[in-house]
């Protein structure tokens, strides 16, 4: 071999080691073991189960309001131990799956941060299920406008924690998409989701104290997050699916 060659070699076999490198530092071609994608759809799952348990204890509890309460408000009553267990369960898979997002995204932009925003949010919600807001608004019915309570203000402060958190979550996702000329079209959507996820929730501390229609500002404060992160797993499933169905074909 001569030293032109050896030096060619060489150089190409760099080029590709950094090709590589810089295809493990982007979300467009990440592949994830399967305990990741276990713990990024638990989150997802968890999700869903969460809704749809607090949309069914809201219709049937007697006196209240999804339209004027808020979701914390079921914690509170004959039947509240359902929606304390609701968080706790929900933020446990929220914390979880922190572990897989940080395997989608390292070791790139918002790697760390992100999974560390989603930790957050799941034990903040972990604790809003372990101490009950007070009761407001008339609801429990019959209950008296109570004092504040060291419980009622821890619960208050990890609610805080917990949707600052999926706002500040959303805001990381934007910078690394655009960072990526694959999924730049997504960083508007993320920062839309950020953005909106602070506005909703200044509008239902603005409207709590008169009712109506603070509760559907919370409801929209966390659809928010929930709709960019549902639509980023259904994008890297595709891929993963691309990649199986090319994978499939090459061997073949």
């Amino acid at each position: 071999m001569t030293t032109d060659t050896f030096v060619d070699s060489m150089a190409l076999a760099e080029s590709s080691r950094s090709a590589r490198r810089l295809d493990d530092q982007r979300l467009d071609g990440v592949r994830l073991s399967a305990l990741a994608w276990v713990l990024i759809l638990g989150g997802a799952v968890g999700g869903l189960l969460f809704t749809a348990i607090y949309i069914v204890e809201g219709a049937t509890r007697a006196g209240y309001s999804a339209w004027a309460q808020p979701i914390s408000a079921l914690s509170l009553g004959p039947y509240g131990s359902v929606q304390q267990v609701n968080f706790v369960l929900f933020g446990a898979l929220v914390a979880a799956s922190a572990f897989g997002w940080r395997q989608a995204l390292k070791p790139g932009t918002g790697a760390s941060a992100f999974p560390g925003f989603r930790a957050l949010a799941g034990i903040g919600l972990i604790v809003d299920g372990i101490f009950n807001q007070d009761p407001t608004g008339g609801y429990p019915p019959g209950s008296l406008a109570a004092t504040t309570s060291a419980h009622g203000v821890v619960h208050t402060v990890f609610a805080i924690i917990a949707i600052t958190s999926l706002a500040l979550g959303s805001l990381v996702l934007a910078r690394r998409f655009l960072a990526e000329s694959a999924w730049r079209a997504w960083a508007p959507f993320a920062a839309a989701a950020g953005l909106l996820t602070i506005a909703f929730i200044a509008l239902y501390g603005a409207t709590l104290s008169h009712g109506a229609p603070a509760g559907l500002f919370e409801r929209l404060a966390g659809g928010m997050y929930s709709i960019l992160v549902a639509a980023v797993i259904v994008r890297l499933a595709l891929q993963l699916r691309g990649q199986r169905l090319r994978s499939d074909r090459d061997s073949g």
